[in-house]
């Protein structure tokens, strides 16, 4: 499914170890697969050249640079590259081990990334932890431990954080819940 032509393209860059690439962050538009992205509308006569490699996930592309090449000199292209490829989505070819992501495996992957990150990290400080236990039909099941469980703060960290950053990060989701059994 590609972007609607009128829709604002929300994206922007994120460090990683590796200084030849960033993290593009997404928001708002799903991604068609996750893994190699071997070519795309805006994209395609960068990769090779300017890019040496594009990764798709859930919900950034990481972009590292060819060898010569560098951000300061090229982000430009890239980023402009980026959002011709976002609202063109349903052309992308992916490598031979790219799979296809569906609403719910988009949304399992965004939570799980921030369970095990920054909302999973807040739990962990207040001597507790948070569990994904499924993700159905945009529905997001959780299951909270330790300090965690029956607390009335976990319910703010488990609604004001993991839900509003989800939301952001996939409209679909449809609620999050947290589950005892």
């Amino acid at each position: 499914m590609s972007a609607p032509h009128s829709a604002v393209i929300s994206v922007h860059p994120e460090r990683t170890a590796n200084p030849d690439t960033l993290r593009w962050v997404v928001c708002h538009i799903p991604m068609p697969f996750a893994g190699p992205l071997q070519t795309a509308p805006g994209l395609g006569e960068l990769i090779g050249t300017v890019v040496s490699r594009a990764r798709v996930n859930a919900d950034s592309i990481d972009i590292t640079l060819a060898p010569g090449h560098d951000w300061r000199a090229d982000g430009a292209a890239v980023r402009h590259g980026l959002v011709v490829a976002l609202a063109r989505t349903d052309e992308w070819v992916g490598g031979a081990d790219a799979s296809r992501l569906g609403p719910d495996d988009v949304l399992r992957l965004c939570a799980c990334e921030l369970i095990d990150g920054p909302v999973g990290a807040i739990a962990t400080v207040h001597g507790g932890s948070i569990e994904l236990v499924d993700v159905s039909d945009g529905v997001v099941t959780v299951r909270m431990h330790g300090a965690c469980r029956g607390c009335p703060a976990a319910a703010i960290t488990m609604h004001q954080r993991l839900e509003s950053q989800l939301r952001r990060k996939v409209p679909s989701l449809r609620e999050v819940v947290s589950t005892a059994a």
